[in-house]
This record gives C-alpha cells, structure tokens and sequence, in this order.
C-alpha cells in the first residue's frame, strides 16, 4: 500500500484533534465537576444517577413533611402542657367553689376568674401555626371552637392527621374533641359555665361532684394525649433519623459515581497537554512544506 503525504497528514492531523477533543473533555470534568454529565458519558452511570436524584427529590419532600409534623407536634405539646396547667387551677377554683360559707364577693371573683379561664382555652383551642388551626382535625382552615366557646369540629373531621413518610402513615394528630370533651360529650367551655351558674346559685351538688368528675376526665385526657404526642415524636424524631441516613448514603453513592477525581483528571490533563505538546513538534516534522509555505 502507498502511503502518500496527504495521508500522512490526515492521520497527524486527526491525531492531534483527538488530542484536543480529550483535553476540552477533561476541562469540562473540571469545570463542572462531574465525571459523568450526559447518557454519552456513561449511559448506565447516568440512567442510575437519574434515578437516584429523582429518589432524592422524593426525601427532600419527605422530610419537608416530617419538619411540618415535629412544627405541629411541638405546638401540640406546649399547648398541653399549658392546658394541663389550666386545668389544675380550674380544678382549685371548683373546690374553692364548693365551700359553702364563701362571701358574694369571693363567688363573684371565683366566677369572673372562670371567665377568664375559659376565654384562655379558647385561644388554646385555636392554636394557629400560619394559617392552620392544629385542633382543627381535617378542618384545619377553620377554628375548632368559636368565641363563645361552642365547639363547631365537623364531626368527620375530628380525625387524626397523619404524614406518608418512605412508604408508610404516621399518626400525629389530636383533635379539640380529645383534650376539650368531657366523657359525656359536655365541652370545658360548657363545664365552665354550668360551674359559674352552680356558684351562682350556690348549688353544691353541682360543684362538688359533677364538675370535679368532669374535670378528673378532662386531666386525665390530657395525659394521656401528652403520652400519645410524646410517642409521636419520637416515631417523627426515628423517621427523620432515617431520612437523614437516606440523603447522606444517596448523595454520597452519587458523589462517588457521578463527580470528578479532581487528582486523576489533572493528572490526565497534564499528560494529554503533553501529548499534544509533542504531537504539534512531531506533526512539523512529519507534514511535507507546500508551496504555499514559500510565498513571501
């Protein structure tokens, strides 16, 4: 086979291209620091980092929600905490209540305390974070209890909520039904005012053993709703654990397939200039001078 010079410099020619498409590749792994950053690079590397970082995007919802569920769950707890408080001083001023020998003005400071008791409980009751009323159950847009203290819950949506979470539900909610009801279904608002009017009237039956059982159910809900919040949050605290552990593992497996080995690409770099480097003297060695090269 004849080997011309046009041959001979095609091959050169084509060599050093080579040379430079090798080097723009590898400024480009710099440059972005990703090793692979189109199907062509490396299409399984790729296609799996495409479905990892669609699977990152779900976490990232996922745990939006569970930052959204732990808002709630610390508001629950604060408001119990400071319902229970309420509901011990309610509790003293029944008793105090029940005292047969108490002067009309003592009932009268009894009974305007209750008042202010009870307006307090309604704005637990209506507990907001922005525009969600956490008492609310599936109504959250609307206030569980209105300003006289009747409770206007839809009956089906007195539900707990819940957050989906890797797959599975985690219950979190409470309802005003759960910590503001009486086991007769009577509100602490209504308690408070059958106990105001029982004061008025001096009606000891009333104050003595109808409302302090009322109230005995009502702390002891309260309790127990402190118990299922407490065990909410720790589930919330194990789950947002795990999603933590997701991301890191995920990101760091992307990381790993995805970005550049900044040591091997400036290595490689280095050698590929040099390459070209000796390529261009080899090549003006090599390419016979045409005429051209002549002209003056």
């Amino acid at each position: 086979m004849r080997i011309t010079d046009k041959m001979i410099s095609d091959r050169v020619l084509n060599n050093i291209q080579g040379n430079i498409k090798k080097i723009a590749k590898l400024h480009d792994q710099l440059s972005s620091g990703k090793m692979v950053r189109y199907p062509s690079d490396n299409a399984i590397i790729a296609t799996r980092a495409a479905k990892i970082e669609s699977r990152l995007r779900e976490i990232e919802q996922y745990k939006g929600n569970v930052d959204y569920a732990q808002n709630i769950l610390q508001s629950y707890d604060a408001s119990l905490q400071e319902v229970s408080s309420v509901y011990q001083r309610l509790r003293e001023l029944i008793v105090q209540s029940a005292n047969g020998v108490l002067t009309a003005d003592q009932r009268q400071a009894i009974s305007k305390e209750m008042q202010e008791i009870k307006d307090h409980l309604i704005q637990i009751a209506n507990t907001q974070i922005g525009t969600d009323y956490v008492f609310g159950g599936y109504e959250s847009n609307k206030a569980p209890v209105d300003e006289t203290g009747n409770i206007v819950l839809n009956p089906d949506a007195a539900k707990p909520r819940f957050v989906n979470v890797l797959g599975y539900q985690v219950k979190y909610g409470l309802t005003v039904n759960d910590v503001f009801l009486t086991k007769g279904g009577v509100s602490v608002f209504k308690l408070i005012d059958m106990t105001v009017n029982a004061l008025e009237n001096n009606d000891q039956r009333m104050l003595s053993k109808a409302s302090l059982m009322s109230m005995d159910f009502l702390e002891d809900s309260v309790a127990k709703s402190l118990a299922k919040i407490g065990a909410s949050q720790r589930m919330i605290e194990m789950v947002s654990s795990r999603i933590e552990d997701l991301n890191t593992f995920m990101n760091e497996y992307i990381s790993n397939q995805v970005d550049t080995d900044l040591p091997k690409v400036l290595t490689d770099l280095s050698t590929q200039q040099a390459a070209l480097t000796a390529a261009l003297k080899s090549a003006a060695n090599v390419i016979t001078a045409t005429l051209v090269d002549f002209i003056k």
